[in-house]
């Protein structure tokens, strides 16, 4: 979603704000909204907009406390505005110095940090619909400047959005730290001055954070500083930032649905990704689109050149801070999702001969079934039958390894390696990790699950048990 700041004309900020959220669809739900409230004056004006227009929703406030006296203060301000209005009021207190020292962060950073993910908690525990802060129009604006300033994509330049979810890691949201709830910014169509004038108009009562008129912090030196400069030259400034950046964001859109419709929606398994390099070579710019289309996964942007720069050597791969892997194959950029740490898969099976269902790790089953010849054989991808009388239980289910040789079934007991096997059915090395075989008790592989029995193990005229084996 995506609006002009000059879209309102002659409105007053109620009617802004309710105009604002009916076209961005920001209360789609009907659910309550939990408000980021801080004390602060645009916290404050979204808490009363939200009152005044009816709307359900809860109150949650944060104590960094950073500022002794000042912060206990703000929470005062804020339970008694929750307490008079009768809605639900939840606060946490943070020990966000030790929080950042600990975890090496900046002071705003762990702030951030701390109070999405209690925000996150919060909102799934009581089932509000989303959360919204009251990030106005002067915020996104900055934002944008100082990603400019540090060097940052289209991404980074389109300010702030209107609405995201907690799964696309806003500012201050960590990688993986998403929950399914909207993040709306329902005042981002208004600017600091407005709301102002607005508290001062309906008397609100705020708190004035005084880290605000200090310059120490780089948000503030911008603020207080640079942004005069542009206003001197154009006093219209935030209005035209406002439209530029809803133009950023529109074309960052349109970028995305075309790169979609280009290379295709999430073709591969578990999260994963495969991007075909014959359609990112056609690009202008191949390392661009492959930062568009992964971004949030924490790979950085020499990363994305690097692969770019490397089609032609398969097997090239790298890994990102968050544990993503980008292959190189022969013909697919393919992205990989980071192993579980919870619930790491076994190296191996073992499988017994009471066993009638065994589940496989990476999904599926195999089903074992005693069974009596009727002169039909599987087709010995999905099913095999084997001559039970030359298992050596238990047989063992694992991952191929590079020194497997089987018999495939159908080439007069020839031996092959595995890897050549592979070579010839033209598997990518992403399919190649991902195959189990059946072994025999005595090391034999009965069966690459999925492809193809191993001779030895074929029913005969002396056959006089037979196993039935599916994998589904």
């Amino acid at each position: 979603m995506s609006q002009d700041s000059n879209t309102f004309g002659s409105m007053n900020l109620p009617e802004q704000f309710a105009e604002f959220v009916r076209s961005g669809r920001l209360l789609a739900d009907a659910r309550p909204t939990l408000l980021a409230v801080s004390g602060g004056m645009d916290s404050m004006v979204m808490a009363d907009i939200f009152h005044r227009a009816g709307h359900l929703f809860g109150i949650a406030h944060c104590n960094f406390q950073l500022r002794g006296a000042e912060s206990d203060a703000d929470e005062r301000l804020v339970r008694q505005l929750a307490e008079r209005w009768k809605v639900l009021f939840f606060s946490t207190r943070f020990e966000t110095g030790a929080f950042a020292e600990k975890h090496g962060l900046s002071i705003q950073m762990a702030a951030r940090q701390l109070r999405y993910a209690w925000f996150r908690e919060i909102a799934l525990q009581n089932d509000f619909a989303r959360v919204a802060t009251a990030h106005n129009l002067n915020d996104s604006v900055e934002t944008a400047l100082l990603n400019f300033t540090r060097g940052a994509g289209l991404g980074g330049l389109k300010g702030i959005a209107p609405l995201t979810n907690f799964e696309i890691p806003a500012e201050g949201i960590p990688e993986g730290e998403g929950s399914g709830t909207d993040l709306i910014r329902p005042l981002l169509f208004a600017s600091r001055s407005e709301i102002e004038a607005y508290a001062k108009q309906n008397a609100i009562l705020w708190s004035e954070d005084s880290s605000n008129a200090s310059d120490d912090y780089t948000r503030n030196y911008l603020r207080h500083r640079i942004l005069p400069l542009f206003e001197a030259i154009n006093p219209a400034f935030l209005q035209t930032a406002g439209r530029n950046l809803s133009r950023l964001r529109e074309t960052d859109g349109n970028l995305q649905f075309l790169l979609e419709q280009f290379f295709g929606k999430n073709n591969s398994p578990e999260g994963g990704f495969s991007i075909e390099k014959q359609k990112l070579e056609q690009l202008p710019a191949p390392h661009r689109a492959l930062q568009a289309i992964l971004k949030y996964k924490g790979f950085t942007e020499e990363q994305f050149r690097q692969v770019a720069g490397n089609l032609d050597q398969t097997g090239f791969e790298i890994y990102s801070g968050s544990g993503w892997r980008l292959l190189n194959d022969r013909k697919s950029i393919l992205l990989v999702p980071p192993a579980s740490e919870t619930t790491p898969a076994p190296e191996s099976l073992s499988i017994f001969p009471d066993d009638l269902m065994v589940s496989v790790p990476e999904g599926g089953r195999l089903v074992l079934m005693p069974v009596t010849f009727e002169g039909i054989f599987p087709d010995g991808r999905a099913t095999v039958l084997l001559d039970a009388g030359k298992l050596i239980f238990p047989l063992i289910l694992r991952h191929w390894q590079p020194g497997d040789v089987f018999q495939p079934f159908g080439m007069d007991g020839h031996s092959q390696k595995l890897q050549d096997f592979f070579t010839n059915l033209k598997l990518s090395r992403l399919e190649k990790e991902k195959v189990r075989v059946l072994v025999n008790g005595d090391g034999a592989l009965i069966w690459v699950v999925g492809f193809r029995p191993d001779e030895r193990f074929r029913v005969s005229a002396a056959t006089d048990k037979f196993l039935k084996i599916n994998y589904s």
